[in-house]
């Protein structure tokens, strides 16, 4: 029994020491407000997020666009990767579309349905629309002021 307090011990001390040493001074991930703007869009709650080159190579961003929805039940609705699809802390549901060079609106959209990794959205996107489908997160992070983003 002594040897495994022993043990735990030990081994609760490593990793809060690996903790410290990994937390002091990093700075890989982190973005400072010179990665992005933010700027209101008059008249909505909505923001266009601004990447610096920098902050668009950080971020990773890779954009699809969305595309049409085939049968003859699926006129008029279109599908992007599930990645692509955020949900916000109301469980409305979102994608970011491209409003510019490194410039992203968030733009509400319906999912009626998910087809394996494939979202299919009866309302909100066209098709041929170009969408975030890696980098939504930090998207909406840099969006609401989360530090880090």
């Amino acid at each position: 029994m002594q040897h495994n307090r022993r043990l735990s011990a030990l081994l609760l001390a490593v990793a809060l020491g690996a903790g410290a040493c990994g937390a002091q001074g990093e700075t890989l991930g982190e973005a400072s407000n010179s990665s992005f703007h933010v700027k209101p869009i008059a008249g909505t709650s909505l923001n266009e997020v601004t990447l610096s080159a920098a902050g668009y190579q950080r971020v990773g961003i890779v954009m699809v666009s969305a595309r049409a929805a085939s049968g003859t039940r699926a006129a008029g609705f279109t599908m992007v990767p599930d990645s692509a699809v955020w949900y916000d802390a109301v469980g409305r549901t979102w994608v970011y579309v491209l409003a510019g060079p490194r410039t992203f609106v968030r733009k509400p959209v319906v999912v009626a349905r998910y087809s394996g990794t494939l979202a299919v959205l009866s309302n909100g996107l066209a098709a041929g629309t170009a969408v975030v489908k890696v980098g939504t997160a930090e998207l909406y992070g840099a969006e609401q002021g989360v530090p880090g983003e």
